[in-house]
């Protein structure tokens, strides 16, 4: 289990879009809590999907569109651990949205597939505009990533879910 320090994974992607994008960017608000700049995960894929991710996102939004970008932790989600069959620790949530984003499925696929993770399913949720995906590690099908789609009118959302198990320091210690 590697220690990510995440804050700095979507700050520097940001950076990065900063330096490479011509002409105008659109304005962003930045929400990442202090006790989420590091997060554990199994290696290091999610810090390689967080940044890709998040640069093509930025990338490809309108200019002219406020993004919103948190970071959050999510306890549990009762509708979807049964659908994606993992019981974590808690769940780590990255939300992209705004006007002017501009993500597409077949996009989305093709970043997951580059850093490990194939693409399960897509379900589009009744009456609604929202399609989700479920994403597996190629070498670890077990583990797991979800992908959320949404508009409304005014916004677009993106969010990439991360099933997070915390081991304790009991599980880490040696009888003797």
């Amino acid at each position: 289990m590697e220690q990510i320090e995440l804050g700095s994974v979507i700050e520097e992607a940001i950076a990065k879009f900063s330096r490479n994008r011509i002409g105008d960017k659109p304005p962003m608000f930045l929400m990442i809590p202090s006790t989420l700049r590091v997060v554990p995960w199994r290696d290091r894929t999610l810090k390689e999907l967080v940044r890709v991710f998040l640069y093509e996102t930025l990338l490809t939004s309108d200019p002219d569109a406020t993004l919103e970008i948190s970071l959050r932790r999510r306890a549990e989600l009762k509708d979807l651990d049964p659908f994606v069959r993992v019981a974590p620790s808690y769940w780590l949530q990255l939300r992209i949205s705004g006007r002017g984003l501009k993500m597409f499925e077949k996009l989305a696929q093709e970043l997951c597939y580059d850093v490990g993770y194939r693409c399960e399913e897509w379900i589009t949720i009744e009456d609604s505009t929202a399609r989700f995906a479920t994403f597996a590690a190629f070498d670890r099908p077990h583990i797991k990533i979800v992908l959320l789609l949404a508009s409304t009118r005014s916004t677009h959302r993106c969010d990439l879910l991360f099933p997070v198990a915390e081991t304790s320091l009991a599980s880490c210690m040696v009888s003797g």
